[in-house]
């Protein structure tokens, strides 16, 4: 059953409308970062080191622009895109969390991309939901061809690290501070 995304989406789309551009920019920044560092290694091993190599020139290209939005240009911004949407990983299994980890990274990054250029929060909202829909595939593995899993909530446990360093991030972003790049593993 997993946990539902309208529930996180009831949850946390008020305060995403709240930040800024610049400020969303870099919750999708951070988001795609962190699925890297936790999913990137494993396209490496599995022999897609050239698309791991496209996906972190994307989020490179994020991390600059959070840095310096003048380099967000319409022409590098839809090489980017290209890049990454002609990733193309065979035979993932949403059911498998590295699996899911895999194609959550690549939509986030793709997903951060497209906010830059359509500036539309519900991309924001979605990548930020990624790492708790491979917290779903997790929790829900041991039921995999065996049994319908339960229903899971918010305030579950096994949600609280990442729902949790989610809305600092929000609270201190809606402080008004400001955050670059050096502040990429902020609250994780």
């Amino acid at each position: 059953m997993a946990l539902p995304y309208s529930a996180y989406k009831k949850k946390v789309q008020a305060r995403l409308a709240k930040l800024t551009p610049g400020q969303l920019l870099f919750v999708g920044a951070w988001t795609a970062d962190y699925l890297d560092r936790q999913y990137g290694p494993i396209l490496d091993g599995d022999g897609f080191a050239r698309e791991h190599e496209e996906l972190q020139n994307a989020i490179a290209f994020l991390w600059h622009g959070v840095d310096d939005p003048a380099i967000l240009t319409e022409g590098e911004l839809k090489k980017q895109l290209r890049h990454v949407r002609n990733i193309d990983i065979d035979n993932l299994d949403l059911a498998r969390p590295k699996d899911c980890g895999i194609l959550k990274l690549m939509e986030a990054v793709e997903s951060t991309l497209n906010y830059v250029k359509e500036r539309k929060l519900e991309g924001i909202l979605m990548t930020a939901w990624f790492p708790l829909e491979v917290l779903n595939a997790k929790k829900d593995e041991p039921y995999v061809m065996k049994e319908t899993p339960p229903k899971y909530r918010l305030d579950d446990p096994f949600f609280s690290e990442e729902l949790g360093a989610q809305l600092k991030l929000f609270a201190y972003l809606e402080g008004g501070k400001t955050v670059s790049s050096a502040d990429k593993t902020i609250f994780r």
